[in-house]
């Protein structure tokens, strides 16, 4: 492996290390111990690699260059050896529509049909490609993901770019003194350093302003220097219940760091729920142009935990 393949991995074995147990440091210490009380029996069981079955037999996220009418089919059970396998994949299409999501909730309805990916270089791999098919007169806004029609229903995630100025810095300020509150921050580089929140949303689990929810955001801080500028970024889902701040928790977070130009940590790309099921779940991806990924976290009982994670497609 390359030493900037490693260098574009090491967020995505971050993301899963982050799902370890560990001791209770503070109030704002990650809790990633699984609790599957509250099940419900009448739910399709899991498959073996934790993707929930009742979510469809795929999940299909945009890709750099695939504009809005094509996408990547991930296959949960792919492995990094046989991501562009088709083998079946008719079969799981069903009657091939699809519903595609932005952020902001349900974007259309689609007919998709898949096809190998054609043009990669030796010692790459690609997963297959979903193409998408709109009724006249359809024109179709930017999306983030899509999952089988009928699957899944979206947890629309209002940006803290739609509030009010004085909220919006509110919001900011909390979020920043969370991620400063960490235990995990042992890198000498950038301890002290100021974090900038970069982008937020928060998805509200009620319909009144102090309702519970969780807030998903992406924090930096840099080192300026000339010659080899760093940064550090953050990823947090933090516990939200109330409009009281103080009370809110980190419930997983994400940390990596390296040459601006070189890092990649995971984008929230969809906070949803199965359909007929009350616990929310937050699909990230990663896209550097060279390798695509996705995880999916779960919070059952108020914990947060990776509960998917899928194969990597990309070069060696």
């Amino acid at each position: 492996m390359s030493r900037l393949r490693a260098v574009r991995l090491a967020p995505i074995l971050m993301l899963f290390a982050c799902d370890r147990p560990a001791p209770a440091v503070s109030d704002d210490s990650v809790r990633a111990v699984a609790d599957s009380s509250g099940m419900d029996s009448t739910r399709l069981p899991d498959t073996p690699n934790g993707w929930e079955a009742d979510a469809g037999p795929f999940v299909v996220l945009p890709t750099v260059d695939g504009g809005l009418l094509a996408g990547s089919l991930l296959r949960p059970d792919a492995t990094d050896s046989t991501v562009a396998d088709t083998t079946g994949v008719g079969a799981l299409l069903g009657d091939g529509r699809l519903d595609l999501f932005s952020r902001a909730g349900k974007v259309a309805v689609v007919r998709m049909s898949v096809e190998t990916s054609r043009g990669e270089d030796a010692g790459c791999s690609a997963w297959p490609v979903a193409r998408f098919g709109v009724d006249a007169g359809v024109t179709l806004g930017p999306w983030t993901a899509a999952f089988a029609a009928g699957r899944v229903v979206a947890m629309p995630l209002d940006s803290i770019e739609g509030l009010a100025s004085r909220d919006s810095m509110q919001l900011a300020a909390n979020l920043t003194r969370l991620a400063s509150r960490l235990p995990d921050d042992t890198s000498a580089t950038f301890r002290g350093l100021p974090f900038v929140v970069l982008r937020a949303w928060r998805a509200r689990e009620g319909d009144s302003a102090s309702a519970g929810g969780f807030v998903v955001t992406t924090l930096a801080r840099r080192v300026n220097q000339e010659d080899n500028p760093v940064e550090e970024r953050l990823v947090l889902v933090i516990d939200a219940q109330g409009a009281d701040a103080t009370t809110w928790r980190v419930g997983w977070h994400e940390r990596a760091s390296g040459r601006e130009e070189e890092l990649v940590v995971a984008e929230p790309l969809l906070a949803y729920r199965i359909t007929g099921a009350s616990e929310p779940r937050l699909l990230f991806g990663r896209d550097d142009g060279v390798a695509l990924s996705a995880a999916v976290l779960s919070r059952r009982g108020g914990v947060w935990r990776v509960l998917w994670e899928s194969a990597i497609a990309g070069c060696n």
